[in-house]
């Protein structure tokens, strides 16, 4: 099977177009990072009216004829030397504050956190999929007195990736979802979703008769990400503002076999734009 550079988004997420500037474009998305390219590249849906399709380099237009790109795999070893120092851990650190040390040790062994030394501090998101294959490890850093990612001073957060770190070029990644490697094939739980990998950690912790796994982004919703636990009954948590286009992907996904739920909850309080159930769990302790 063929495994393409990039992709078009599959969301209901629509763009300003270029050539009409009608909110019509359907954009493409990186398959390594599951982001947005930038803002030329895309197919506006008025095919007849406006008829633009801009496609990023190494994509041929309709045959989408591409390089055919092996998976690589990080070696587990990687993750077993990360699993240390969790005491200069920011995030770990942070999670103390709220929970029992016992608590934070078991919650890190389970989901496998790593520490990085990139930035003092920062932790390691190791994505293992479902055969126990390290696909890919997200390196972000928290402050350690909020559990909030920090940002430079140009407003940009520090996130990274092992494979950047470690400066492997030739290495391909395709995401899985985050917790995935928890899923028991045998003993099927209900599965919960949510956006952010530290969410799926704190919420595991509150609500530990649900598997909490993480899309790592927005985008990440998907079919592709998805389609390891088609078989299960998933109920999925959007951060506020994402009910809309979670929900209809959940429709999309439930009219090929998923038993998924959106749970609207947040959507209908008075919480800002992006909060999700995490802030939600840890405001009710703190107030």
């Amino acid at each position: 099977m063929k495994q393409y550079k990039y992709y078009l988004d599959k969301s209901s997420k629509k763009f300003i177009c270029p050539k009409c500037q009608k909110r019509t474009l359907v954009k493409y998305c990186d398959i390594e990072t599951q982001g947005y390219l930038s803002d030329e590249y895309g197919r506006c849906d008025r095919e007849t009216n406006c008829s633009y399709h801009n496609t990023p380099k190494g994509i041929i237009s309709g045959s989408f004829e591409v390089k055919e790109v092996k998976q690589s795999f990080h070696d587990f070893n990687l993750v077993k030397n990360s699993c240390s120092n969790y005491q200069s851990n920011n995030l770990l650190k942070f999670l103390v504050t709220i929970f029992s040390i016992d608590e934070v040790r078991e919650v890190a062994s389970k989901y496998l956190i790593g520490t990085s030394k990139f930035w003092d501090g920062a932790t390691i998101f190791w994505q293992i999929d479902d055969e126990q294959k390290v696909r890919h490890g997200k390196v972000m850093l928290f402050n350690q007195n909020t559990g909030k990612r920090m940002k430079s001073e140009e407003g940009k957060a520090y996130i990274s990736s092992v494979r950047s770190l470690l400066k492997l070029k030739d290495f391909n990644i395709k995401q899985c979802l985050f917790g995935l490697h928890l899923v028991d094939k045998e003993n099927k739980k209900t599965i919960a979703i949510v956006e952010s990998e530290k969410t799926a950690i704190i919420m595991s912790l509150f609500k530990p008769e649900l598997v909490w796994l993480a899309t790592g982004m927005k985008s990440g919703f998907n079919f592709e990400l998805l389609k390891p636990i088609i078989n299960y009954n998933i109920i999925a948590f959007p951060d506020k503002s994402e009910y809309g286009d979670w929900l209809n992907k959940a429709i999309e996904l439930n009219n090929i076999g998923f038993k998924i739920i959106v749970n609207e909850w947040l959507e209908h309080t008075d919480f800002e734009q992006g909060t999700d159930f995490a802030d939600v769990y840890i405001n009710s302790l703190i107030e």
